[in-house]
């Protein structure tokens, strides 16, 4: 059970909503225009005014900008708009953090330094590489709970990170598979032909499967003095936004994305956080929290999500989890809610 002093402390990591970057929506007006929509209204529905969105490095409500893209989709009757966004947006577009990318001296560098600095660009929000067996996922999640639309800013960012890799890997490169947190659209096609891999929904979370080797390739612009300016930016940035209380929410974030994947220990989320056992373990008592209190809460969370879904089975529900067996998840979940999982589900 998590004590009541944990959960207060849970919910004021996640009490002020996140920013992003206006970067990320480099190229919005002219994709609205193209799609016969009215871009100065569909900013009026979500608050923002052009100037707003004019400046990359002002900084956006998130849920302001999935808002967006939400309402860019509507109104111009393009119910793949967000996937289109991503497909044309260039890394350069992505502003400090895309540079820092391109200018890294390999694919892997560039997700590294992507995955470090993601916070500077975006908040409440998890990127970052996940091992399964001879492969590797890069997984993108948003843990805002302001935010409940994500479908457009899933599908634009995955578009946005997949081009990193074209970037390095050439125009027909293609991940091994494609998956999205949000249910099947009416035609799926569009996303199997952007993405050229098989595209799966309804899905723990936003993520594309590549070989380990892919990431060796050298990249074509990788420039030392540029990355060795831009650095500093971006680590000052995570600096002036951290606050012990970040720390845990990142954690619970990747407990989250790793929930089924790995054990959720702390030696494994130490590796991959790049740090030491006693230094994770030190930022988590600065935090105020203990891990098992994170795998808890992260494991409440992911169990009422995937209860909403009633196509998916208890067994495969205790399995994301991290439960080996039904009877744990079981237990489990009737101390968080005081019924079982499967009367939960009729009741709800």
């Amino acid at each position: 059970m998590v004590d009541t002093a944990t959960v207060h402390r849970l919910r004021q990591i996640h009490a002020t909503p996140a920013t992003v970057l206006a970067s990320a929506t480099t190229g919005v007006m002219d994709l609205i225009e193209r799609n016969k929509g009215d871009a100065d209204r569909i900013l009026g529905e979500v608050r923002l005014r052009p100037e707003d969105i004019a400046d990359p490095y002002n900084e956006l409500i998130l849920a302001q900008f999935c808002r967006l893209f939400e309402e860019a989709a509507r109104q111009t009757g393009n119910d793949n708009f967000g996937l289109h966004f991503g497909e044309s947006f260039r890394p350069q577009q992505l502003g400090v953090i895309g540079y820092a990318a391109i200018s890294s001296p390999t694919l892997y560098a560039a997700v590294r330094n992507m995955e470090s600095f993601f916070p500077a660009h975006q908040g409440l929000s998890s990127f970052g590489l996940m091992q399964d067996g001879d492969m590797l996922w890069l997984s993108y999640a948003v843990f805002d709970p302001h935010i409940e639309q994500r479908r457009q800013d899933a599908e634009l960012s995955m578009g946005m990170f997949l081009n990193i890799f074209r970037h390095a890997l050439g125009h027909d490169w293609a991940p091994l598979e494609v998956r999205f947190e949000h249910e099947a659209p009416d035609a799926p096609q569009d996303h199997e032909r952007v993405f050229r891999a098989p595209v799966r929904f309804g899905r723990r979370t936003n993520a594309f499967a590549f070989r380990r080797r892919d990431l060796d390739v050298r990249m074509p612009t990788q420039d030392p003095y540029l990355f060795s300016v831009l650095e500093p930016f971006l680590r000052s940035r995570v600096e002036l936004t951290r606050q012990p209380e970040d720390f845990a929410s990142r954690v619970r974030n990747q407990i989250k994305l790793h929930l089924g994947d790995i054990p959720p220990t702390i030696g494994e989320m130490a590796k991959v956080f790049g740090m030491s056992d006693q230094s994770f373990q030190r930022e988590l008592r600065d935090s105020g929290v203990t891990f098992q209190q994170l795998v808890t809460a992260a494991r409440k969370d992911l169990a009422l999500h995937y209860m909403n879904d009633p196509n998916m089975p208890l067994t495969e529900v205790a399995h994301s989890l991290g439960y080996s067996e039904l009877s744990a998840f079981s237990r489990a979940f009737r101390g968080w809610t005081g019924m079982s999982p499967q009367r939960y589900r009729q009741s709800h």
